[in-house]
């Protein structure tokens, strides 16, 4: 019998989020995923395992750090494997203008958006070394590209920290059979971008989009089935923008 390969997705409590779409998206193509994220994530598991998937979840806020190996323990004990895909979508999606960002504000920020990403990166890497193969996907943000206005100082510092560390994972690991890439989706119709970002935001960057209509996290789901299968392996250390070409570079 074959073993379903296991993958692990973060931020993905939320079942309109890109998160979610993602999870969806492995367990289509035959992953048992495991979810973590600091809500529970009940809806979405047990709509999957309805379906026949394999589908795990756990607790664990991502900015207490001494909880990501144990609570990858557990999801893997469950699952029945170690780690083949890691999924980095959890995002702190604080935002601010200088003056409004204290020092605890861009801590927790990044140590959500990015140390955890890396934490939990080096959690799952010795069993895909061993194994020969991993893909680790971090879900980023064509913001750092292109900020959208003034006030988002946590977040895109956070997101371009991400890629950087997208970038120099991929080059520790691609002898080890990992290959490593960041997803930038551009400005996402979910329930938490409809609660912080106005309408006429909505509007004003779908009129600069090449492809003028709204993105969904359903978008993402055939970019990322790409980079995590075996013939994704030739794709490593890339930033790629799914945002309906509103940047080219």
């Amino acid at each position: 019998m074959t073993i379903a390969p296991v993958s692990i997705v973060t931020g993905a409590a939320a079942p309109g989020g890109i998160g979610a779409a993602c999870v969806r998206a492995l367990a289509k193509r035959g992953h048992a995923v495991g979810v973590l994220d600091r809500q529970p994530s009940d809806d979405l598991v047990q709509g999957l395992t309805e379906a026949g998937h394999r589908v795990a979840s756990g607790v664990v806020d991502l900015a207490d750090h001494s909880t990501i190996a144990p609570a990858v323990d557990a999801l893997e004990a469950e699952l029945g494997d170690t780690t083949s895909v890691l999924v980095n979508c959890a995002a702190d999606l604080t935002m601010g203008t200088l003056a409004e960002t204290n020092s605890a504000t861009m801590q927790r920020v990044l140590a959500v958006n990015v140390v955890a990403a890396a934490m939990l990166a080096q959690r799952v890497v010795p069993g895909m070394a061993e194994r020969g193969f991993g893909r680790i996907v971090n879900i980023a943000s064509d913001t750092f590209d292109r900020p959208p206005a003034a006030g988002f100082v946590p977040y895109v510092t956070a997101k371009g920290a991400l890629i950087g560390l997208t970038r120099t994972l991929a080059v520790e690991l691609g002898p080890l059979g990992i290959t490593v890439n960041a997803i930038s989706p551009g400005l996402t119709v979910t329930p938490s971008s409809r609660a912080q970002i106005p309408e006429a935001a909505f509007e004003q960057v779908m009129g600069a989009q090449v492809l003028r209509r709204s993105l969904v996290p359903t978008d993402y789901e055939a970019l990322l089935a790409l980079l995590v299968s075996p013939e994704g392996e030739a794709i490593t250390g890339q930033n790629i923008r799914a945002d309906a070409g509103l940047i080219m570079v």
